[in-house]
């Protein structure tokens, strides 16, 4: 099986400034070269080392418990590490690369959430607004648009609808089918609004009608002129069972078998799934964000602030919340670690960030292996090799280090 890795051309492009002469403290070296200084070179020697043993990480995944997917570890922006494993179609033995589009699964409620949370910028809507401002007869009291974003709405879950419940002349249902169910069958509510968080796709499908509402284009529309397009995401789209074209990414796979999956019902609703993507495009996603080109700091503090603070919410695990379309895990220096998991058709997803210190890690993976979701062995290498190259500094001789510090 052909394994595509990208591991030292990347350090080459990231570390070009430590050994290209690109730029560097150090001034110029003989033959006007620049001379890298100690601290470029250690700083390279270091990301060197990381992605060599995520590199060795990942091929053991993927020979051991047969992890089938794609992988990108960044820091500060720029690519430390990337990996494709396996096949985006076993059938036509067509091998994944780093530009492979993935089902995202509930990664797309990143993409959701921010979207809406910029049409509140823009003046077009506040999330305090009830759902009656856009849906005048939907039947459940007290819901508003904070409370779809932190999954506090208590509103019933449309995948776990059955055939009968949707009509039997249904085959795949639709945002608006879903509404219109919601608003005709009235299903009983999980818990009263506000209560507590109860994470449900209901309310992300419903935001995708909200900015429908709002931009007065389709979802669809809306985040390929919006996002997509103007960030260079080429690889990224959104896909649902309706469209006459076949999707062009990763077939989703069951375990442990080359079996496809089925499509559902559920796949004709967008907004909490259906936007596909790659390792490189979401790791423009990841950057977008940081940079301020879709919400401003103040806003993206809202949307990684935790809201979900009643006592009753994540009762078993207080280090971990939810805010507007992340999840987040509170870290021993009192920080959050910012992210979104992804599930669906065999298709698991991680999307994470610790924005403190400037590392992301990507992967998406089309073949199901809830190991995907381990990422903690990703992190201890990155601490280890950074951990090891500090004590080397520190038993260095003291001339070394004096040198060093010139």
């Amino acid at each position: 099986m052909k394994i595509s890795k990208s591991i030292f051309c990347f350090i080459l492009v990231l570390f070009g400034t430590a050994f290209f002469g690109v730029t560097s403290s150090a001034g110029p070296g003989p033959g006007g070269t620049t001379t890298p200084s100690p601290e470029e070179i250690a700083m390279a020697n270091v990301n060197q080392m990381t992605a060599e043993q995520l590199d060795a990480y990942y091929t053991r995944r993927h020979n051991l418990d047969g992890f089938n997917g794609c992988v990108m570890v960044a820091k500060d922006g720029k690519p430390l590490y990337s990996g494709a494993f396996g096949y985006a179609n076993m059938a036509e033995k067509d091998t994944l690369s780093t530009q492979t589009s993935f089902q995202l699964a509930s990664v797309t409620k990143t993409f959701t959430s921010s979207a809406v949370l910029r049409l509140v910028e823009e003046g077009l809507l506040s999330v305090d607004d009830s759902l009656q401002k856009f849906f005048p007869g939907f039947p459940y009291p007290g819901i508003t648009v904070k409370l779809l974003l932190s999954h506090r709405s208590g509103l019933p879950e449309y995948i776990y609808w059955d055939q009968h419940f949707i009509g039997d002349t249904v085959q795949y249902l639709t945002n608006q089918g879903m509404l219109d169910l919601l608003i005709t069958k009235k299903p009983p509510v999980k818990t009263k609004p506000d209560r507590l968080f109860n994470y449900c796709n209901t309310n992300y499908a419903l935001l995708a009608l909200v900015i429908e509402k709002v931009s007065g284009v389709s979802y669809k529309q809306y985040m390929q002129d919006s996002i997509f397009n103007p960030l260079g995401m080429t690889n990224t789209f959104i896909y649902t069972i309706q469209d006459t074209a076949s999707p062009h990414g990763a077939t989703c796979y069951q375990a442990r078998k080359w079996k496809e999956w089925k499509w559902a019902f559920s796949d004709g609703v967008l907004g909490d799934k259906n936007i596909y993507s790659s390792v490189e495009d979401m790791l423009k996603w990841d950057n977008a964000l940081k940079e301020g080109k879709i919400l401003s700091a103040e806003m993206l503090e809202e949307a990684y602030k935790p809201h979900n603070i009643d006592r009753y919410s994540f009762a078993k695990d207080r280090r971990r919340n939810y805010g507007y379309g992340w999840r987040m895990i509170k870290q021993v220096d009192g920080s959050y670690l910012i992210y979104h998991n992804g599930n669906w058709h065999g298709c698991n997803n991680v999307f994470c960030r610790n924005l403190k210190e400037g590392y992301t890690v990507i992967v998406l993976g089309n073949k199901e292996n809830e190991a995907n979701y381990l990422t903690q062995p990703v992190w201890d290498i990155i601490a280890r090799v950074k951990s090891d190259q500090n004590a080397a500094a520190s038993s260095a001789p003291a001339t070394e280090q004096q040198d060093a510090e010139q």
